[in-house]
């Protein structure tokens, strides 16, 4: 350490406070980290399905025949924000390591940020979407003349026994789905939520929204400092920030991830930490091209040197 120059030891302690430390053992295995990246990846898409899937089981139980475009649409708002963000990572593995250098023609360029617009316009929609849900459980309409789900056993009344799942009432299990006596519906659904539901519901919708919107801050400080280092930039106060931000931003969302953990939704905390992972890889890929690009700067500094020297 006392071999170093000065700028390079204020690089390193800049480093020490960011999430970049972590990726230091990596940077010397990339062939591991690459495995270990696409393994995310792919789970990323597999967990995708299963969103899909509960959406259209939510709709099934909660939307009238008659329901409007915006209704449905808002129904599979986690669909829709599962599909962006892996549009959207694709794009930034794109951009910040499977593509070379050369391949960055002005068309390229503009196509990865009309993609990339694309992208976060449907991320955009999808946040909407939750904070809509969120602020429908606030809205609701007492179930007049039902005070046993076995009232309605048997004529296709559903009922929401958590954030993600219905059940049917029907006469096998209507005694022992609740013991409420008091129900209700949500703007614009049909399913009946049990009194005692209602704040645990409330609950997941606010951690749901604050997930939306802390990841649209983390997406954003990823795009400022994607743009910081092609401007070589590496030494800037403003990407130390950025990445400061960033890693507290992580840290809310893992708070998020564990949340869920503690409240039983274990796919939405596995989901949750495997998004994580993913734009850890990505934080990878930024670390990795910093390496790579200071080493290229040292190397041109050193031949301008040599080149004045024999002037």
């Amino acid at each position: 350490m006392l071999d170093q120059p000065l700028g390079e030891t204020r690089a390193v302690k800049r480093q020490l406070l960011t999430l970049k430390a972590l990726f230091i053992p990596l940077l010397t295995h990339p062939k591991i980290a690459q495995v270990i990246k696409y393994t995310v990846y792919a789970g990323l898409a597999i967990n995708t399905v299963f969103y899909v899937a509960d959406d259209y089981g939510a709709m099934l139980s909660t939307q009238p025949e008659d329901a409007s475009l915006g209704d449905l649409l808002t129904t599979f708002a986690t669909s829709i924000d599962m599909f962006a963000w892996l549009g959207l990572i694709a794009l930034f593995e794109l951009e910040t390591y499977a593509l070379p250098d050369e391949a960055f023609t002005r068309r390229i360029t503009r196509l990865l940020r009309v993609g990339r617009a694309l992208c976060y316009v449907s991320i955009i929609y999808a946040a909407y979407g939750y904070t809509v849900e969120a602020m429908d459980t606030y809205v609701v309409t007492l179930v007049e003349g039902v005070s046993d789900l076995c009232q309605v056993a048997g004529q296709g009344a559903s009922v929401q026994v958590d954030v993600i799942h219905y059940t049917e009432v029907v006469a096998a299990n209507c005694a022992s789905l609740t013991a409420d006596t008091r129900f209700y519906t949500l703007d614009g659904e049909v399913a009946l939520v049990p009194e005692s539901m209602l704040s645990h519901i409330r609950l997941m919708g606010w951690l749901d929204i604050s997930n939306a919107y802390v990841w649209l801050l983390v997406v954003a400080l990823i795009e400022a400092e994607v743009w910081l280092q092609t401007e070589d930039r590496f030494a800037s106060t403003w990407l130390l920030v950025v990445r400061s931000i960033k890693t507290l931003g992580y840290l809310v969302l893992i708070g998020n991830a564990i949340t869920w953990g503690l409240h039983d939704y274990y796919l939405y905390a596995w989901d949750s930490f495997l998004w994580i992972f993913g734009f850890w890889a990505i934080e990878f890929n930024l670390a990795y091209w910093e390496q790579e690009r200071l080493k290229e700067l040292a190397a041109e500094g050193a031949s301008i040197d040599a080149a004045a020297a024999d002037a």
